[in-house]
């Protein structure tokens, strides 16, 4: 089916999670396109200041809030979620709560007040983790189902979320689609690559586990801004973007410890030899996720879902994107790891005592 014609006009957009790390790149995107942007922050501030940017606090869990969130909104692009990673049936009720809370929820509040309040366009951010079954997988694509196997309550509460999204398209005028990133990077304030610096810079990364790593994607944080906003213009009636879901990666696959040799040699640093096989950290992790929600230990340092993730080979590719909006990377893989080790030798620099 041929691509419908977009729609450059995206109207005032509201940003949930607007202080993390993709949603304060999408703030950014969207302003110097020239959008008004509302943000919504939780507790973050967002280091910002721009003439056609509103910043409100707020909740996504709260129901009025997010009704006065989106008075006079056009677009919305939900960005907020919050990373359950733990799971497992020893989770408890509390912890099981607040992640439904959040990511369903959440997500269920915005799409009754952007319905109520008139808005036409909803891009949702999900993940590739609602079709990852902790099984080898490398062909990943529209037509792959959804989870069965939940490692993790961040797993189960995205899919649900994105279930909900993707029923909605239609109702009261609004149009809906999701998109399934994997391993967002980029320099600045990035979760995956912040600990790796921290683990670096504390002489910490002794050992590898799993080396090196299963075969997986990335998606660098332009990239990704690139195709929210390509989504959102295709989010027109008789769109085939509408009601969909679709994954969004560089389409540059490699082991993890591969995908952060550029960083961690770049920074003067070398991969451990030593290596661990992952089958023992994850029966070991396992066990620590059960006591801390049986006894209270403290929560272990990685999750069962991240070692799964880490060690079994999942791709998916983006062709239903490029396809149905346009999508092509923007930032080529050398160039982004380029940027991102220019960031961390400054930090680097500024945490060394001058000689």
């Amino acid at each position: 089916m041929p691509r419908s014609e977009p729609q450059d006009d995206l109207g005032i957009c509201l940003v949930t999670g607007a202080a993390g790390f993709l949603g304060s790149h999408l703030v950014r995107g969207l302003l110097a396109e020239g959008y008004r942007v509302r943000a919504v922050i939780r507790n973050t501030p967002l280091e910002l200041e721009h003439p056609s940017l509103e910043i409100v606090r707020g909740e996504v869990e709260d129901a009025k809030r997010m009704m006065e969130a989106c008075e006079g909104i056009d677009t919305v692009f939900h960005t907020a979620a919050q990373l359950a990673l733990l799971g497992g049936s020893a989770a408890s009720a509390a912890y099981r709560r607040s992640a439904y809370e959040a990511n369903v929820g959440g997500v269920e509040n915005l799409i009754r007040a952007c319905s109520a309040q008139g808005g036409r366009r909803f891009v949702h951010t999900s993940s590739i983790d609602v079709c990852f079954n902790s099984e080898i997988d490398l062909e990943m694509d529209e037509h792959t189902p959804y989870a069965t196997t939940m490692s993790c309550l961040y797993t189960e509460t995205k899919i649900e979320g994105e279930k909900r999204v993707l029923a909605a398209n239609g109702e009261h005028g609004l149009l809906t689609t999701s998109l399934r990133p994997d391993g967002i990077y980029g320099p600045g304030n990035n979760i995956m690559l912040d600990e790796m610096f921290d683990q670096v810079m504390k002489g910490r990364l002794v050992a590898t586990i799993g080396f090196p790593g299963a075969l997986h994607d990335h998606v660098y944080v332009d990239n990704l801004v690139h195709a929210q906003l390509l989504a959102a213009k295709h989010l027109v009636p008789g769109s085939p973007v509408c009601g969909k879901a679709y994954f969004v990666t560089d389409d540059h696959p490699l082991p993890i410890f591969e995908f952060m040799r550029p960083l961690i040699e770049g920074m003067g640093y070398r991969i451990p030899k030593l290596n661990i096989p992952y089958r023992p950290v994850l029966a070991f992790l396992r066990l620590w996720q059960y006591l801390h929600f049986q006894i209270g230990l403290p929560a272990p340092i990685f999750t069962p879902h991240e070692i799964r993730k880490l060690a079994i080979s999942h791709r998916a590719t983006s062709r239903a994107a490029e396809r149905d909006f346009g999508y092509q990377p923007i930032v080529r893989p050398d160039s982004a790891m380029a940027r991102c080790l220019a960031h961390y030798k400054e930090r680097l620099t500024a945490l060394r005592p001058p000689d």
